[in-house]
């Protein structure tokens, strides 16, 4: 999949003359190569005979030779196709990289380059017999000045077409630079792989599906350099750190490993930076950031120029402009093989031109490493602050190395804090709760009031992972205290007391009671979203506006939220709960739409996974299953369930078990389901009220799809009563919607009243059902179905039109009848599932035998063949024909096989 930037040995300038009968045969692909579009468009412009061909532009790596070759294997016999390489030690030679097709010509004729010139065009012409001749130069940056001005001259006069690849076209010759300046050559450039391209690559050249967040490692690591790419994941998948789990690719509980190939990429680059650059570099990826003033303070600004405009360093826009690697994972790899003495040196120079370590902070936690790592001692203060900000980095192990190096830390209140933070974060919740109770025992009298709240909260966070959790009464014993406290009224006080608020309004969200945080919402201070407190106050303030029917206001505050929080550094996991929060949201009110862009746009950040959480391993899938595209969403489903098998901080591997199970119903395999089902069992779900009820939404569902329908509807309605009873309408709404659709009268009824307390587009789709389901209008359900579909719903869509078809059919109205049964035939062949495009007539119109002779009367046997292979009597046939004809309103076979026509070749007999 992935082709190297240089075939042959670089400096070799070897020149390839391929012909029809040497030209490697086209390599058929099953799925749709990566980038296929530019392909296309370049053998396109190739055979299109205007201009004078196309130059790809990108950086190593990019793919270009890639999508050269691939456009080059689609071109056929018709054109004779002429290679040339560049190469630093051709360069140097007159005509270096056309050495081997001179060594044809005859000696005279180099003699003048205007000789040189005809010669070329004479052998050329000669060997190509009069088919089309490409000339495909690679690293055409590398060109010397007279192998430049051959190529220009062949292409302008007509002679040959050109496909040129470069990694810039500033530093391309002179003559070819002319012919893109007069628009004669076609410039294509070649941007990283973005992520959903690394996704279709790494699924494409590996097989199986790779879950995001494995694919967002490989991404990140490799900057979405194709080559680079390619290294990496081979490298990890030999290292067992991406391993294959049945046909899904996972990431382990190690971390992505900066070794062996890629590593010697990352070496090969630098060794193609000049001393100054590479100092730049190797101080910046030791730091990790550095004041953009102290960077020119040391080094040559050009050199600093020159690796940004290569796009291998970036500097922020902040009011203090600060540089950086622009790769981490390059700046981890550069970092690691620094000499110790070279890593001293370097960090001797930053530190003459600084005050003090703590003129270090502008590189966070990384630069602190540096300065342990070259055994300096750091202070107190300056550990602390490191070790705050590494947790809040999701950087637990470094959190714990900052505090140890200064010794005696859990004496010390804000110390015990962040090793308890890192402690809970890397799962380790005994050695958190050791930390914290031994501090209380010790100090809780004298604790300030901010870390006394911060103390107690933490150690309900422990309470509410326990089997037991007692935060309830941790909660309100903590409350009272605090407002006992002597200095209630200072300013530490007011803030200790918002975040035991919204400690408290985040357990009523995780318990699922929304009425008792609506009830704070005059407490909960949402004006002010610039601050952490304000946005995670309107993140939980919009999920119980959306479970208790608010939804179009719930949607306008959380898209002040999300933006809010964009431009506020909030820590890993505040940022990770409230995307988490708002995508399953989108997905509880069937925003399916949203749902896809929010989780894409989310997905391309250069976030780590860190910030996005476990509802994003999922996401894709559950908008998959709605959509009807049942293959994708297993392997997306099946990849993120294995994935959260690895690592489940949010208790999210149930809901993928219930939608993978709910999915795999939908597509007929009901073994798979089964087991599925088999593994939720009957215990008890982890995770929060809302999940644990979208949970039991897709488990019911799945059951409806096993052939459970009638226990599955009055499950369903059961929920939907008991949702209703508490509030959580919305999620009432659902459930009731459900059951409606499998066919529940009296929910239908119901249906309509309940909808009106929901406001957004899934509860008008709902209320137009319940009206068309009243009023037996199949024109109307099917204009419900069309609309759901439009919103990416077609499980909703599917279940309408079948709606449809019953009353049209109970209405004798042939001719709606046909038009609800083309509609319900076009969903039910998206599902793929073996009995779907019958399902209507053996649900709600026609028996199981009735449908069976149907079948097998609509694929024209004879009542006797059908009697034989049944067999009963032909008489028995012919009164079950009777009774289909007289259902479905049909007065002959050529009508019974336009009625069910289509899914009779799949249709289960029996």
């Amino acid at each position: 999949m992935f082709q190297q930037e240089a075939g042959v040995p670089a400096g070799s300038g070897k020149t390839d003359v391929i012909s029809p009968a040497q030209r490697p045969a086209q390599r058929r692909y099953d799925k749709q190569l990566t980038r296929q579009h530019i392909i296309d468009d370049v053998v396109e412009t190739l055979t299109s005979e205007s201009g004078c061909g196309v130059v790809l532009v990108g950086e190593h790596g990019a793919g270009k030779s890639f999508v050269a070759q691939r456009a080059l294997e689609q071109l056929g016999g018709e054109y004779l196709v002429v290679q040339v390489r560049g190469s630093s030690i051709s360069s140097k030679l007159p005509y270096g990289a056309l050495s081997v097709l001179l060594n044809d010509l005859d000696s005279s004729h180099l003699e003048h380059p205007l000789m040189v010139l005809r010669g070329l065009i004479h052998l050329l012409h000669a060997k190509a017999q009069g088919r089309g001749i490409v000339l495909f130069v690679d690293n055409a940056h590398d060109l010397d000045d007279l192998s430049c001005m051959m190529v220009a001259q062949l292409s302008a006069g007509g002679h040959v077409t050109l496909l040129a690849a470069c990694v810039d076209l500033p530093h391309v010759g002179g003559d070819i630079m002319g012919l893109w300046k007069d628009d004669l050559l076609r410039r294509v450039d070649l941007e990283p792989f973005d992520f959903a391209e690394t996704a279709a690559t790494l699924n494409q050249e590996y097989g199986g599906h790779f879950s995001h967040t494995a694919v967002r490692a490989l991404w990140t690591a490799s900057g979405g350099n194709a080559l680079f790419l390619h290294s990496l994941a081979r490298e990890q998948i030999k290292l067992g750190a991406i391993t294959r789990q049945d046909g899904a690719w996972v990431l382990g509980s190690r971390p992505i490993s900066l070794t062996g190939e890629v590593r010697d990429v990352v070496k090969a680059r630098m060794n193609r930076l000049s001393a100054g650059q590479r100092d730049v570099f190797e101080m910046l990826a030791l730091a990790g950031a550095l004041p953009l003033q102290t960077l020119m303070s040391i080094f040559n600004p050009h050199d600093m120029d020159t690796l940004q405009e290569r796009g291998l360093i970036q500097v922020s826009h902040d009011h203090t402009p600060t540089v950086c690697v622009a790769n981490t994972v390059t700046a981890a790899i550069v970092a690691s093989v620094v000499p110790p003495g070279r890593s001293a040196e370097l960090r001797r120079r930053l530190t003459a031109v600084l005050g003090g370590d703590e003129e270090l902070e502008p590189g966070g936690p990384t630069g602190v490493a540096w300065a342990l790592d070259c055994g300096e001692r750091i202070s107190p203060v300056l550990a602390l602050a490191a070790a705050q900000r590494a947790n809040n980095a999701s950087d637990s192990a470094a959190a714990l190395r900052f505090l140890q190096a200064v010794g005696g830390f859990e004496a010390v209140p804000a110390g015990a804090i962040e090793a308890a933070r890192a402690h809970l974060s890397l799962g380790n919740e005994e050695a958190a709760r050791r930390i914290l109770q031994k501090l209380v025992e010790t100090a809780d009298d004298t604790l300030p009031v901010a870390e006394w709240v911060t103390v107690n909260l933490l150690l309900a966070d422990i309470d509410q992972r326990g089997a037991v959790p007692a935060v309830a009464s941790r909660l309100q014993e903590l409350s009272q205290r605090l407002e006992a406290r002597a200095e209630v009224d200072s300013a530490a006080a007011v803030s200790a007391r918002t975040q035991l608020l919204l400690a408290e309004a985040r357990f009523a969200v995780h318990e699922g009671r929304y009425a008792d945080v609506l009830a704070m919402r005059g407490e909960l201070d949402v004006a002010d979203l610039n601050t952490e407190a304000g946005i995670v106050a309107g993140g939980l303030l919009c999920e119980a506006m959306t479970v208790t029917g608010n939804v179009l206001g719930a949607i306008a505050l959380g898209k002040q939220v999300l933006s809010s929080a964009a431009a506020v550094q909030l820590p890993d996991q505040s940022m990770r709960e409230l995307r988490g929060r708002f995508l399953l949201l989108m997905l509880l009110t069937s925003r399916f739409r949203e749902a896809a862009e929010f989780l894409a746009l989310t997905s391309e950040t250069s976030d780590s996974q860190s910030r996005l959480g476990g509802m994003f391993e999922i996401g894709q899938g559950l908008i998959d299953l709605h959509a009807g595209r049942l293959d994708e969403a297993l392997s997306g489903l099946d990849a993120g369930l294995w994935q959260l098998r690895t690592h489940d901080r949010d208790s999210l591997a149930p809901l993928a078990v219930a939608a993978a199970a709910y999915a795999a119903g939908l597509h007929g395999d009901t073994e798979e389901a089964g087991l599925l089902l088999a593994e939720l069992g009957g215990q008890e779900l982890p995770g929060s009220w809302l999940v644990g009820r979208m949970t039991r939404y897709f488990q019911l569902g799945a059951e409806a799809e096993l052939g459970q329908r009638a226990a599955a509807i009055r499950a369903l309605a059961a929920e939907a009563e008991k949702d209703v009873e508490r509030g959580s309408t919305t999620v009432g709404l659902l459930f009731q919607s459900a059951a409606a659709r499998l066919g529940d009268r009296q929910m239908s009824q119901k249906l309509g009243s309940l909808a009106e307390q929901v406001t957004g587009q899934f509860a008008m789709l709902c209320q137009r059902l319940a009206t068309g389901v009243r009023e037996a209008a199949s024109e109307a359900l099917l204009t419900v179905a069309k609309d759901a579909d439009a919103a990416g719903d077609a499980v909703f869509a599917r279940d309408v039109a079948r709606k449809a078809v019953t009353c049209a059919n109970e209405a004798g109205n042939r001719i709606a009848l046909r038009v609800a049964q083309r509609t319900e035939h076009t969903l039910d062949d998206r599902f793929g599932g073996p009995k779907n495009g019958l399902q209507a007539l053996t649900s709600s119109i026609l028996t199981a035998r009735e449908c069976e002779v149907a079948v097998r009367a609509a694929a024209g046997t004879s009542n006797r063949k059908i009697a034989e292979q049944m067999q009963v009597s032909v008489r028995t046939v012919e009164g079950h024909l009777y009774q289909v004809y007289a259902k479905l309103h049909l007065a002959s076979r050529s009508e019974l096989k336009e009625a069910i026509a289509g899914p009779t070749g799949n249709a289960r007999i029996g």
